[in-house]
Order: C-alpha cells, then structure tokens, then sequence
C-alpha cells in the first residue's frame, strides 16, 4: 500500500492548500499581475531541487511567459549534488549570482525553499529586498520551524519576505513511513511546490484579463499554429 499512501498524503496536503493558502496565493497573483502590467518579469528562484520549480514555470506551455527563472550552474545539479549542496551554503554566493539580473523596486520575485534556512535562498531574498523587490516565500513552514538558521545573517526565509506561502510539506519532505527505513520515503515539495506555482499562474492570469490585458501564454509547440502564435507572444514579451 506504500504508493496508495503516498498519493493520499499529497491529496491531503492539497486540501490543506485549499483551506489555508488560497488568499496567500490570490495576494502573490495579484501582485504579479501589478507588475506584468508594468512591463516586468517575474523572477523565481531556487537552488538545488528548488530551481526544478523556477523552471517549471518558464516557458512552457499554458505558462506566463513573464516567468523569469534565476539560473545558476552552481545551484543547480550541473556540477553534481555535492557541489550543488556547497554552493547553496557558500555565504554571498546569491549576491554574485543576482547581479546577472535587472530586479528593481517594480519587481517581483518568488523565493523557493522547503527548509528557508541556506544561504542561498535567503541572501537572494535580502539582495532582492535590498533592490526594492517585493520578495514572495514558497516554503515550508512545518520544517522552517523545526530547523535552526544556517545562514549568517540568523534568519529564515519566511522572516525575510514580503509574503510567504506554505507548502505545508513536512520537516524532511519525505511523507511516507516504511518499517526499517529511518527516513521517510516520497518527497512532497516539488509536486506541491509545482501545484502551488501553477495556481498562482492561472491566478494571475485571470486577473490580468480583468484588467484588460490578454496575458502571454504560451500554447504547446506541438499543437497546430503553436509555434507561430509563441512567436509573436515572444516578441512582445523580450
């Protein structure tokens, strides 16, 4: 029964979604369509299997194509996890890395962390915070508050943004207890982190029709007239 279980515990942490977060992810739609309308991106970012999430929304079909992901080699896992792992808790590392973006007080910027305790997530917030941006969390409380800082500057990522949406995803993110395995099994964060994500997309669409504004979305490439509706998207977009 362990997949059955697995399925139900992600079924229950989107109910939670549903009765806890969807003001919090209306509030985050609302500001990026405030923004979008003003002729900015969207930045996401997150290192490790957090920067899969900031690239789930770029450029993919039925997305903003506003969604701007900050990429780095070294938070990702092109130089394998262990050094992924150092560069995420390199002190100052997310300050070299924002440079290579414009974010300014018209900005907004979505912060992906389960824990929010590394250096990288949370100088990136306090850089971006530093630049004007108004600075979303997508993080888990649950195992924010069951961790101490690791970052110098003492504090947790939910202490340092503007906003923060809960995953609710539990401390270690595995979700499944199996006998003689010490940790849990079946990580939730990026399939909830993804969910979440999206919501606020389709969110922010919406509202941005209600202003008057069709937003960029892209169609699939692989439907017919795809490409050639992206590319005119795309030119208005970049």
């Amino acid at each position: 029964m362990s997949a059955e279980q697995y399925i139900a515990e992600i079924k229950a942490l989107i109910e939670q979604i549903e009765q806890r977060e969807m003001d919090g992810i209306k509030r985050v739609a609302e500001l990026l369509a405030r923004s979008i309308t003003r002729d900015r991106l969207v930045y996401v970012f997150g290192a490790g299997h957090s920067s899969l999430l900031s690239q789930e929304v770029f450029a993919r079909a039925g997305g903003l194509l506003q969604m701007q992901p900050i990429l780095d080699p070294g938070l990702d896992f092109f130089s394998g996890a262990q050094r992924q792992g150092g560069f995420e808790r390199l002190p100052g590392y997310a300050r070299i890395v924002i440079q290579d973006y414009d974010i300014g007080s018209d900005d907004v910027i979505i912060v992906i962390s389960n824990s929010g305790r590394n250096p990288a997530p949370v100088e990136m917030a306090m850089e971006a915070k530093a630049r004007g941006a108004t600075v979303v969390a997508l993080s888990s409380m649950p195992h924010s508050r069951a961790v101490s800082p690791g970052n110098p500057a003492g504090k947790m990522l939910y202490e340092v943004a503007d906003l923060v949406v809960d995953t609710g995803c539990p401390a270690g993110d595995g979700v499944v207890e199996l006998e003689g395995l010490p940790p849990r099994v079946g990580p939730s964060s990026t399939v909830i982190g993804a969910l979440m994500l999206n919501a606020i997309v389709v969110e922010t669409a919406k509202n941005l029709l209600e202003r008057g504004v069709v937003p960029a979305v892209a169609f699939s490439g692989n439907l017919d007239g795809g490409r050639e509706y992206n590319e005119k998207v795309f030119d208005k977009v970049y």
